[in-house]
């Protein structure tokens, strides 16, 4: 199955990014860095806490710096594909469908200006899970994968508040086992970024 190999190394990739990740954080500098919502006298900070609230997920995960201008972040969400499950990008007289599911993204953050986790970023993200849908009245699993680009900026107010805001595209696909086509899909389309968290 094409996407089984395509999900299993984004999960290589998410695994091994995961491993690299840990072991980076005792690495992570915290120095004082200046930037419009955090004064000069504080640290920055270098972790992140946080909820991630995108145009098809909607989970928990962690972030951290790995560089002043670099932060990685792993997070594990519920998946509901509305946008394909509503055909709301067409074909407009298609039947509904239910596709939902459970998916870890894993992505990078470059911060050009060096000021992570704040000010202005670009986002390559890939995510993989399982998911569920009805086929021929049916209940059947299957797999998703999606990767896409996104760009930026976030926030640290009040010490410790993270907002991060983004947009961007993605290929985002799912197949549904017992048959092909619908609620089957592979699609570009459009990827929105909400980020909220607590910043220490």
């Amino acid at each position: 199955m094409k996407l089984t190999l395509v999900g299993a190394l984004v999960l290589g990739v998410v695994l091994v990014s995961s491993a690299k990740l840990a072991s980076a954080q005792s690495a992570a500098a915290k120095k004082p860095i200046g930037s419009g919502s955090t004064p000069a006298s504080m640290p920055m900070p270098t972790h992140v806490v946080l909820a991630d609230l995108g145009l098809h997920v909607v989970g928990v995960g962690y972030q951290t710096n790995l560089r002043s201008w670099l932060a990685a972040q792993v997070a594990l969400d519920g998946y509901v594909p509305w946008t394909e499950n509503f055909h709301v990008l067409g074909p407009k007289n298609a039947e509904r469908t239910d596709v939902a599911g459970i998916v870890v993204r894993q992505r990078l953050f470059f911060h050009p200006f060096g000021k992570a986790p704040e000010g202005f970023w670009i986002s390559p993200f890939a995510q993989y899970g399982l998911v569920w849908a009805t086929r021929k009245d049916q209940k059947r699993i299957g797999e998703t994968v999606a990767g896409g680009l996104s760009v930026g900026w976030s926030f640290v107010l009040v010490k410790h508040l993270f907002l991060g805001l983004g947009g961007g595209g993605q290929y985002n696909a799912a197949h549904v086992l017992g048959g092909r086509g619908s609620p089957s899909f592979g699609a570009f389309r459009p990827t929105v970024d909400i980020l909220l968290g607590y910043a220490f």
